[in-house]
């Protein structure tokens, strides 16, 4: 006679609370426990303290905007990735389950979202600077300056905005502009813009004039991103004035006139205006500003 015995069925276990002295739950916004700012892009992690392995069971995050994660469906449970709109609170909950010790540990955690500061902008600087040897004489005429969000600065694009005419006067808002946005975190880089090359790979010539025999006639004013990865970390703006161009046997002088803005979110967080007219002398320029003006 064969007998067949069946066990009994398992019933579900839940693993209850970890004692006291295990793991605790350990929250970071882009790797750090202090305060984070608005516009950034903000990446929270929750994890075990002491390395121990574990298992997400929740994870939830109030006072962001939800962002589709950076590694799309290969994102781990434990990260969520988002922006703050205003300042506020950030809040961080989670269970989880310590696969060491077989228990599960819940947690939470706050961060003060703070308003973004406006971008740092450096002050407006002319290289080479002037012929010693005879004051008023430069080698060329070139301003410029950079824009960087920096550590609270805000990420929202930014645009460089540049109108030009060949005449000693400010252009005026009917002088059609050129214009170039860059986004200034990552989960705007697809929106970089194609570098045109000048020089180098990361230069953009934003407007570039019209020679005779490689002189400029007008203003040139190039737009260089540097530093970051996927999106720049700094801008710097350079305007070029001519030093005059041939015309038949002799060189003649360049009137230009520019009208230079950084815009952020609609508003102005630069400008440069230049009106004059710059004359060869020998191997050096002389430049004769009727207006000058910045707001950096």
């Amino acid at each position: 006679m064969l007998a067949l015995t069946l066990a009994p069925a398992a019933s579900s276990q839940t693993t209850g609370p970890c004692p006291p002295g295990s793991a605790t739950a350990v929250f970071t916004v882009n790797g750090k426990t202090g305060p984070v700012y608005t516009t950034h892009d903000l990446l929270v992690r929750v994890k075990l303290s002491g390395g121990a392995y574990f298992t997400v069971n929740s994870f939830e995050v109030t006072g962001i905007r939800r962002l589709p994660h950076p590694d799309g469906d290969e994102a781990p449970p434990s990260e969520m990735y988002g922006t703050a709109d205003s300042p506020g609170t950030l809040t961080a909950t989670a269970t989880l389950t310590n696969d060491d010790v077989g228990c599960t540990v819940s947690g939470s955690a706050s961060f003060e979202v703070r308003a973004a500061t406006t971008p740092a902008v450096s002050k407006l600087l002319r290289r080479p600077p002037p012929y010693k040897a005879k004051p008023g004489l430069t080698w060329d005429s070139k301003f410029w300056f950079k824009v960087a969000p920096e550590a609270t600065g805000a990420r929202m694009p930014i645009t460089i905005e540049a109108r030009a005419i060949r005449s000693a006067r400010i252009p005026g808002p009917g002088v059609k502009a050129a214009r170039i946005t860059f986004p200034m975190r990552t989960s705007d880089a697809g929106d970089m813009p194609d570098p045109q090359a000048h020089g180098d790979c990361s230069t953009v010539e934003l407007i570039g004039p019209h020679r005779v025999h490689t002189w400029a006639t007008g203003a040139e004013v190039d737009v260089i991103p540097s530093g970051g990865r996927e999106v720049p970390a700094r801008i710097r703006v350079i305007v070029e004035l001519p030093r005059g161009y041939p015309r038949g046997y002799r060189l003649v002088k360049t009137p230009v006139g520019v009208d230079l803005k950084v815009l952020q979110d609609g508003a102005a967080i630069a400008r440069l205006r230049i009106a004059g007219r710059c004359a060869p002398v020998g191997q050096f320029s002389r430049c004769r500003y009727r207006k000058l003006t910045t707001a950096l």
